[in-house]
């Protein structure tokens, strides 16, 4: 009887185990595994941000994160979508999920957004690791994010980044 123990094989066991615990069990392994594959993913791509660090001059790894972040806001183009024109509807939204407080100034055409933190909102990040480079990467998707809202061109630069030692990030748009 290998594999049993005190007499009672462990298949027989499994039996007895009721099936909620059975697939809690099931489930907290596969999202056990599921957080090691994530966690496998920001550390390979924390070191591909570094590699392209050491190997491209800084305009050229600007352009490729800033390209980056605008085809994410491109992939989530639904999201704004509905806001196309509503600049004033999509900070009310924005500020019930990840942004702490939006201040528009319409006159000055600026638009400063201060995100709540105190973790960077992007999933390819790995907090410590991935170098602060990378925010140039969301300086992409507001541009995109924004102008495709406003539809006209807009800059964005970071006023505070998390990555770059900072306690959350801050954004300042300028309207064009």
């Amino acid at each position: 009887m290998k594999g049993c123990s005190s007499g009672v094989c462990s298949c027989a066991a499994a039996a007895l185990v009721p099936l909620e615990a059975a697939g809690a069990q099931s489930e907290s392994t596969e999202v056990s595994a599921l957080k090691g594959k994530i966690d496998a993913c920001q550390v390979r791509f924390a070191k591909l941000v570094g590699i392209l660090n050491q190997n491209l001059d800084p305009a050229a790894r600007k352009k490729i994160f800033e390209s980056l972040g605008r085809e994410c806001a491109r992939q989530y183009r639904e999201m704004t979508a509905k806001y196309t024109n509503d600049l004033k509807g999509y900070l009310a939204m924005a500020q019930t999920q990840w942004v702490e407080k939006a201040e528009f100034d319409e006159k000055a055409g600026t638009l400063r957004i201060i995100d709540k933190g105190p973790g960077c909102s992007c999933p390819l990040v790995k907090t410590g690791m991935t170098p602060p480079e990378f925010c140039d990467c969301t300086l992409g998707w507001q541009k995109e994010a924004y102008s495709a809202m406003l539809g006209r061109p807009v800059e964005a630069e970071l006023e505070e980044s998390i990555l770059r030692g900072g306690r959350r990030c801050i954004f300042r748009i300028r309207i064009a």
